[in-house]
């Protein structure tokens, strides 16, 4: 996603939500840290479209989203498997991208980012089989070589996008979590 924002950062048409997370900003991920009160008030307000909990935390993307999407603008933001079924009945021009790799390449990527247990590691993988990601609306990028290619497979599937005729489609990326 960073590869995408980077390089469409001029693009007017183009916004990447924000995921707010319940966790302490550690390196190597853009979120908005936020304690679980903290949270808790956002959701009450109604100020997530969605959010979700998994892997002890609690996940949203902020509900500015909706008036980018109002405007006709593609919205790419990292979401759950989870909550896909929702996602889907309140944005029906949803269309999902589905970045993955095999099973032991996810594995040995999570353990290097060094923010889980070996058994949270594993927990997640098994959460990430319960929910598949399969559909009409959902584009598959195999994320199991350089990283380069697997951005540019993203790249091209959200410039494509602005290039039809229907810019009021939204993008959800699901990245196995």
């Amino acid at each position: 996603m960073d590869y995408a924002r980077d390089r469409l950062r001029a693009g007017p048409r183009f916004h990447f939500g924000r995921r707010i997370i319940s966790r302490p900003a550690t390196a190597g991920e853009d979120h908005t840290p936020t304690d679980l009160d903290e949270f808790q008030r956002r959701v009450r307000e109604g100020r997530f479209s969605p959010y979700w909990h998994a892997h002890g935390l609690s996940y949203g993307i902020p509900s500015e989203i909706d008036a980018w999407l109002e405007k006709g603008d593609v919205v790419v933001a990292n979401g759950s498997r989870a909550v896909l079924s929702e996602a889907r009945r309140r944005y029906p021009g949803l269309l999902v991208v589905n970045v993955t790799a095999p099973m032991e390449m996810l594995a040995k990527r999570l353990v290097e980012r060094g923010r889980e247990s070996p058994q949270s590691v594993r927990q997640r993988l098994i959460r990430g089989d319960q929910h598949p990601v399969e559909g009409a609306d959902v584009v598959h990028i195999d994320n199991s070589g350089p990283p380069e290619i697997a951005a540019e497979c993203l790249l091209a599937v959200l410039t494509a996008q602005v290039g039809s005729n229907t810019c009021t489609a939204n993008t959800l990326l699901s990245r196995d979590n």
